[in-house]
This record gives C-alpha cells, structure tokens and sequence, in this order.
C-alpha cells in the first residue's frame, strides 16, 4: 500500500494544480460507439446524456468483427507510459479523501451551471472547447464551442422521462446508501440506462454496477462527501476494476485512470477481439491528489472494425477534459 501511494505522490509533482472550484455542471456527452469510438458533435439536453462508458457499454452489441492486423499508428505526442497499481489500495486512499471534503451549498433553482470542457476526437490536435450552462432547475441551457455565440434551448419535462436536472440528481444523490455493500445492491438495479440496444445481453451485474458508478462520479453535480466515499469503497469492491497512473486526460493532465476489466468477456464488459485481446480500454480520469473527475480517455489497443470497416485505428485516443466549473446567475458569465 505504501509503494502504490508513494507512486501517487510522484505522480502528482508532474501534475498541474487542479482548478479550485469543481463543482460540475451536467452536460451533453453524445452516444459513443463500442470500444472508444470518439462521439458525435452535436447539442443535446446534457443532464440527460449517460456517459462515454455507458454508451459504449450499451453500444457493445453492434460490433461485427474486430481484428489487430492492421499497422499501428504511432503513438500521440502526449501518449506517456501508465503503470498499473493496486485498485484497492488507491480507491481506499481516494474514498478517505472524499469523505474529508466539505459539503456544497446547493445553488438556488434560478442560478447557472457552468462547465468548461476540451473534446478531443482520434487525431485531433487542438480539440474543442464546449462551454455550457444549464439552470439548476432544469427548464433552460445554453452552449458555445470554441468561443463563439450563445445559443439556447427551453426545455420541457415528459412524464416517465428518465431525465434528469442537476436539482434532481442532487436529490438522487442524496439518498444514496452510504454503505458500500449497500450502494453496490443498489446500483444494480438503478432504472437510469437500465437498458441495452435490442437483442443485446443482459449485463453482467458487476459491469452494470460499475457503469452507473462512473454515470455518478461524471454525473456534473457534487455528491455528499460520505456518499461519495461510498462510491468509491463500492468500486473497490468490484473484480475487474482496473487503476493505472499516469493516464492524461484532453488538457495533458497526468492522472489516475480507472476502467473495467473483468477477466474473459462477459456482458456489459471490455470488448475483446478473436484473440481475447482487449480492444480499447476506457478510463475515468481522477486528479491524482483530490480524486475528482478530470475527464475521460479511450485508447485504442487494437484496430476496431464494425461492418468491415476500420472505424478506430490501433494507437488513437479519444479524450476529454474538464477545464473550469461553478455556479453563476446568468448564462455568458464564469465563475
């Protein structure tokens, strides 16, 4: 234990200061294929978008065949050499963190959201910085990329909708067990993209529980401190949850990076090619001294082919940054 948080330490000297004000507003991700296949560009009711990691999981069904004979494309300037640590260990440390942080003051129903993020697809240099502001009670946002003009959206609640606004996932998040053994119970059974593509697998339990954890660590709105403890004490819970150091997110920041998988292929888990060999490995970027959500990354180990065609090259990577988050009393403005 003590080598792996000697290694965290380390780590953590390369790394930039992370932003102080984190809290997170929920945004648009768009649907991304199985095994990392960077989303579509496209505006979306972002409270109500699962994450990367869910949709590729949902999305695992459609792949066709996938092969790794292919010429791998050189590695990204940015590429660096992760090293695998005790997933225990490091989640253990990130949960005693977590429970340490002082609670949010909840933002009034009429105030912003803000969030600042940098999207990188396969191959891309410098990105896309989308910046989004979403009303605390849900019925209003606003998006702009790479600095251009305002644009605005009102929206209306359906009932049944499985959507949900910052406010209600506050609330969600709220009632939340604080007993690891208990929020895993629950997870499993969480409505909220409870549902593969038709004629998909059922998901195997654990990949379902870790899917809907990395929903609510992603999700945008600050969890209690004990109920994020609980989070991360259910992930090391887990078999097959996986930590590696030194896994950068959009911005270059070295960080810890968390991903699922299990042994052999099981439903809801890594896509494997004819070999057995993983396919893409897809991480939850957390900030190597405060545990917070820093982004996401999917590399690609192998070649990825849908339908006969290569659609994600062996040695890209899709990748995202948060960059700046907090609360504001009207869209345009930062925190």
């Amino acid at each position: 234990m003590d080598d792996d948080l000697t290694l965290l330490r380390e780590l953590r000297a390369d790394a930039p200061e992370p932003d102080t004000d984190r809290l997170r507003a929920v945004r648009a991700r768009a649907l991304a294929p199985a095994s990392g296949q960077a989303p579509a560009r496209k505006r979306r009711r972002f409270w109500a978008v699962p994450s990367l990691l869910a949709a590729a999981t949902a999305a695992a069904a459609v792949v066709v065949a996938v092969n790794g004979s292919h010429t791998p494309a050189p590695p990204p300037p940015d590429s660096v050499t992760t090293m695998p640590v005790r997933a225990e260990t490091v989640l253990r440390q990130a949960a005693l963190v977590a429970e340490g942080r002082r609670k949010h003051q909840e933002p009034r129903p009429d105030q912003w959201l803000y969030r600042k993020d940098l999207v990188k697809q396969p191959g891309e240099e410098r990105g896309t910085v989308q910046e989004y502001w979403t009303r605390y009670d849900g019925t209003r946002q606003a998006l702009r990329q790479n600095g251009g003009s305002l644009e605005f959206q009102d929206i209306t609640p359906h009932p049944g909708d499985d959507d949900l606004t910052p406010r209600q996932y506050a609330a969600k998040f709220a009632d939340l067990p604080t007993d690891p053994a208990a929020l895993l119970d629950h997870v499993r059974g969480d409505r909220h993209w409870s549902t593969l593509p038709k004629g998909a697998d059922a998901e195997q339990p654990d990949a379902r529980a870790f899917r809907v954890l990395s929903v609510y660590l992603d999700a945008g709105v600050p969890m209690p401190p004990r109920v994020e403890a609980a989070v991360f004490r259910a992930l090391a819970e887990l078999p097959g949850v996986r930590v590696d150091l030194g896994v950068r997110d959009a911005a270059g920041r070295a960080g810890i990076g968390v991903a699922y998988e299990p042994a052999g292929s099981v439903p809801g888990g890594s896509t494997r090619d004819a070999q057995g060999r993983i396919v893409s490995r897809s991480y939850l970027v957390l900030d190597a001294a405060t545990y917070r959500f820093l982004g996401r990354r999917v590399d690609n180990l192998q070649d990825e082919v849908i339908g006969g065609e290569v659609t994600a090259r062996r040695g890209t990577f899709y990748a995202s940054a948060d960059l700046a988050a907090g609360v504001v009393d009207e869209p345009g403005r930062m925190p």
